[in-house]
């Protein structure tokens, strides 16, 4: 990839990084689409699991939010997941306006397969990087999220 040679080192900089940060999203997308393929899920079904899971309980208004997706959008992703008996939804009774998500007892090792092999799909990507800079990579990796948490800072 090529970059102006007329422009100020700064203006070279931030045209590379958005590139780059265009890429990133595009790779992550596909990456994102093979990996819920491969467990006959969408993408979306495949996020919304992973937000199940680390919030144990959670309900549809948070989220929502959390997917950035429409409480319509939300039902639809739910009502799937549900067929494929990965989750259960149950009135909060502290609230029985809110509707309660959570994991089945059965989707425990369907999910305990999906997440072993997502890591499995990072270490070949981690192998594809030189072994002696993969450190140095990381650790600028986790700077620049550090970056662009910063930025994002209440956006997200």
């Amino acid at each position: 990839m090529s970059t102006p040679t007329n422009l100020p080192v700064e203006t070279e900089q931030s045209s590379l990084l958005a590139n780059l940060t265009l890429q990133l999203e595009k790779f992550c997308q596909v990456k994102e689409y093979f990996f819920a393929h491969k467990f006959n899920l969408t993408p979306a079904e495949f996020r919304c699991l992973r937000l199940i899971r680390e919030n144990d309980l959670i309900n549809t208004k948070e989220l929502a939010r959390l997917m950035k997706l429409t409480p319509g959008r939300i039902t639809h992703l739910l009502n799937a997941l549900e067929r494929k008996n990965l989750i259960d939804r149950a009135i909060d009774k502290r609230d029985r306006r809110s509707i309660q998500v959570s994991l089945t007892e059965h989707s425990g090792e369907f999910i305990a397969k999906i997440i072993s092999e997502y890591q499995k799909l990072h270490e070949g990507i981690l192998n594809n990087l030189p072994a002696d800079k993969r450190d140095e990579i990381m650790s600028n990796l986790n700077i620049f999220f550090i970056a662009l948490r910063d930025w994002a800072g209440e956006k997200i």
